[in-house]
C-alpha cells in the first residue's frame, strides 16, 4: 500500500508542470499583445531599480557631509573655511555640490545665495526624477495594452462563430480566444498595480528628501553668512 502511494506521488510529480512552465504557458497563450505587456514589465522593473539607486539617502546626503555642514561654527572659530570647501568639492554627492555653492563666497547677500542655491537644487531634483516618469507611463500603458488584448480576443471569439463543420461555433477556438482576452487583462493589471504603488512611493520619498535638503541648506546658508563676511571684489 505504501509502495503504491509512493508510486502515485512520484507519477504526479512528474506530470505536474513546473512554475516556470505555467508562467510560460500563460504568456505564450496571451497573443501578440502579451509581448508588449512583458516589455512594459521589464521597463517598469528597470525604472524602479534606477529610482531606488538614485534615491538612497546616503547617495544624496551622506552623514559625513551633513555633519560637516553643521560644523560651520567650528570652522568660524578657526577662521578658515577652506578645509570644508575642499571636502565638499571632493565628495561628489548632491548635498555636497549645493553646500559648496552655498559657502563659495560668490554671493554677497544671504538672499542672493539662497535664490541661486534654490535654482541649483531644482536642477538636481529634476535629475533625480529619471525613472519615475517611466513608471507613470507604465501605469497608463499597461492597462490599455491589456484592454487591447481583451478586444483582440473578443474579435477572435466572435470570428469563431459559424466556423464549425456543421455551421455551429467552434468551441475550442472560442475557449482559446476567451483565454487570450482574460490573460491580457490580468497581465496588464499585474504590471499597472505595482507600478502605481512604486510610483507613489518614489514620489513621496523624493519629496521627503527634497524637504530635508532644503532644511539643511537653509541652516548652512544661515550659519555661513552669520560667521563669515563676504565681500564682492572690485571690478
Amino acid at each position: 500500500m505504501f509502495l503504491s502511494t509512493n508510486l502515485l506521488l512520484a507519477a504526479a510529480d512528474k506530470t505536474a508542470p513546473s512554475g516556470f512552465q505555467l508562467v510560460y504557458d500563460f504568456l505564450a497563450t496571451g497573443g501578440f499583445v502579451m509581448a508588449f505587456i512583458v516589455l512594459c514589465s521589464i521597463a517598469a522593473i528597470t525604472a524602479s531599480i534606477l529610482a531606488w539607486l538614485q534615491l538612497r539617502e546616503q547617495v544624496i546626503m551622506p552623514n559625513g557631509v551633513v555633519s560637516q555642514l553643521r560644523s560651520i561654527p567650528s570652522y568660524a572659530v578657526k577662521g578658515d573655511i577652506r578645509p570644508l570647501q575642499d571636502f565638499l568639492e571632493h565628495d561628489g554627492s548632491m548635498l555636497s555640490r549645493l553646500g559648496a555653492m552655498a559657502i563659495s563666497g560668490a554671493f554677497t547677500s544671504k538672499q542672493e545665495c539662497h535664490a541661486a542655491c534654490e535654482i541649483k537644487a531644482r536642477e538636481e531634483i529634476h535629475r533625480l526624477e529619471s525613472g519615475i516618469p517611466l513608471l507613470e507611463v507604465m501605469v497608463t500603458v499597461a492597462p490599455l495594452l491589456g484592454l487591447l488584448g481583451t478586444t483582440a480576443g473578443l474579435v477572435g471569439m466572435f470570428s469563431a462563430f459559424g466556423t464549425g463543420g456543421d455551421g455551429s461555433p467552434d468551441t475550442a477556438v472560442i475557449a482559446h480566444e476567451i483565454g487570450v482576452a482574460l490573460r491580457c487583462t490580468i497581465a496588464g493589471l499585474f504590471v499597472a498595480v505595482p507600478s502605481v504603488l512604486l510610483h507613489t512611493y518614489f514620489v513621496r520619498r523624493l519629496d521627503a528628501l527634497a524637504v530635508r535638503v532644503e532644511s539643511i541648506m537653509q541652516e548652512t546658508i544661515q550659519h555661513f553668512y552669520q560667521h563669515f563676511e563676504v565681500q564682492r571684489p572690485q571690478a
